[in-house]
């Protein structure tokens, strides 16, 4: 089962701003109004590029940017597709309330795991604020998504770029399964070696796995499967970000190709492939 772990809902006209579309699509070389994921687009991109599930994940983002996209928006578009959208709610612990809206999202409406962008809410991840909504997803066992690395959207602070900002988390939470999205990107070395410090941690290679060069991934590849993390990268597109077919066109590469990979280092193998692919995604939604 090949499984998308990184996945945008939202449509263009209807939820985000035109100023952060202009932001976020000007370093893809894609119009603003690509910023868009109608449910008809997003099931033609799975099935041409041979995608059997997505992560599907709202985004709040309200009080900064000043839009968001609802946990109740996913939940239909899930309870429409449950053979192919699990659904990933989003709130913002600077509202009050944020945990009770994550419990009603997950036991009310079905979604099941949880989306954070703390850097564009302008508050760490590690903020003490934060921490009933951890408690919350650990007791409900929902994996918590969290963006990490540089984004840019002009109003998100790059003082919580870092993914080390979730070591403490990590210590605090120690049975939290927690995803760092983008590997951490451009911080992917210390990303890896914070998955090897905490065996709950894991990382997508959304945006980092489509733009950056095949040899600069086959590197971070290598590097996860030396320190013995491999099995807890997550293939992911950040899709409408970066198109599933091209990604996927990518990560077929470097289960075959041998010219990308350092010295040493081997390809994926049909196993290491399966897991990044869609097998611990799987395991993670359960």
């Amino acid at each position: 089962m090949i499984i998308d772990s990184h996945v945008h809902a939202g449509e263009y006209y209807r939820h985000f701003t035109t100023a952060f579309a202009d932001q976020m699509m000007a370093t893809t070389g894609m119009p603003p109004e690509a910023l868009s994921a109608p449910e008809t687009k997003l099931i033609t991109e799975m099935d041409t590029a041979g995608v059997d599930r997505a992560f599907l994940l709202a985004f709040d983002v309200r009080r900064v940017e000043g839009f968001s996209v609802p946990n109740a928006f996913v939940a239909d578009l899930c309870d429409r597709h449950p053979d192919r959208f699990i659904g990933f709610a989003s709130v913002d612990a600077g509202t009050p309330g944020a945990a009770a809206r994550l419990r009603h999202a997950v036991t009310e409406r079905g979604l099941r795991g949880l989306k954070t962008a703390p850097c564009y809410l302008r508050m760490s991840p590690a903020d003490r604020r934060w921490y009933d909504v951890y408690e919350t997803a650990g007791e409900l066992g929902t994996p918590v998504l969290v963006h990490t690395g540089y984004t840019p959207a002009r109003n998100a602070d790059g003082r919580y770029f870092s993914p080390l900002l979730l070591e403490p988390v990590a210590r605090d939470f120690p049975d939290l399964r927690i995803i760092l999205a983008h590997l951490g990107t451009p911080w992917t070395a210390p990303c890896v070696e914070l998955l090897a410090r905490h065996p709950h941690l894991y990382a997508d290679l959304s945006i980092f796995g489509s733009y950056r060069p095949p040899e600069t991934v086959a590197a971070a590849l290598a590097h996860a499967r030396e320190r013995g993390v491999l099995d807890r990268v997550l293939w992911g597109t950040d899709f409408p970000f970066a198109t599933m077919t091209g990604s996927m066109d990518r990560m077929a590469r470097l289960a075959k190709d041998t010219d990308p990979w350092p010295d040493g280092s081997d390809p994926l193998t049909p196993d290491e492939y399966r897991a990044v692919m869609g097998g611990t995604a799987a395991m993670l939604t359960g």
